[in-house]
This record gives C-alpha cells, structure tokens and sequence, in this order.
C-alpha cells in the first residue's frame, strides 16, 4: 500500500512529465513561499480556482497543508528537474515522445498514469531517494 506522500509524488511528477511545470513551480510558491492563490494564478498563466484546487487536491493526500508543505519544500526542486516526456504540437495536442502518440493536452496525464506507469515508478523511487539524501546531508 502507497503512502500519501507517495500519491503526492505520484502526482507532480505526471505534472511535470505532462509538460506543466508551472503548476509544480505555483504549488511551490503558494505552499513555501506563501504567495497567496492570486499571485500564483498571474504569475503562472492559471486561475486562482486552479491553484486553489490544485493546493486542494495536495492537502487532501497529505492530511493537512503542513504536511504538504514540509513535502513539498524537498520535492519539488527534485522533481522539477524532471523533463518532459511530452512535446507540444499546438494549444490542444502534445506528442507523448515515449510512444509517439499525438493527444489531446486534457488527457495526456491520465495517458502517461496508465500507459507509462513504469516511467512515473521509475522517477518516484528515485525522488525518494534523492529526498532522503537531501534530508540527511540537510541533518548534518
């Protein structure tokens, strides 16, 4: 059974494999940083409603919106190092460089959750470890 952290990982990593980095880097900032959803809406081309829901959706895996932030504050800039498995073709279509599909950008995630698990596997393992270390060099 997977922890809520590791559903959380889960989670930014499709993001950023998907291509949106710019929701990782606005969670970042409204949980770390601390800019209100407003800021972070302008700043990275969302809706507050979406930053709101996106911060949502983390504190309802997490528990509580300290623990996702203290998992935030090492994840992401771990996993914000992660490239892109998908190519952009026009506003609505992205190539999953992977398998070669063109799809529409509205189901690339749940493309790359059910037909790339291996690759969203892959890359949580090794955050977590990467997190482990940087905690524990962090510690010293």
């Amino acid at each position: 059974m997977r922890s809520s952290a590791e559903d959380v990982l889960e989670y930014l990593i499709i993001k950023v494999l998907a291509g949106k980095d710019n929701v990782v880097n606005a969670l970042s900032d409204y949980f770390i940083v601390g800019e209100s959803p407003s800021v972070v809406a302008l700043k990275y081309g969302l809706s507050k409603h979406q930053v709101r829901g996106y911060a949502q959706r983390i504190i309802e895996k997490m528990g509580s919106a300290t623990k996702a932030r203290v998992l935030l504050k090492y994840a992401v800039p771990v996993v914000i190092k992660i490239k892109p498995i998908v190519k952009k073709l026009n506003g609505a279509f992205v190539k999953c460089m992977v398998c070669g599909e063109e799809l529409p950008i509205q189901i690339i995630e749940d493309h790359i959750r059910k037909k790339h698990a291996a690759i969203v596997e892959e890359y949580m393992y090794s955050t977590i470890e990467l997190i482990r270390r940087n905690i524990a060099v962090e510690s010293r």
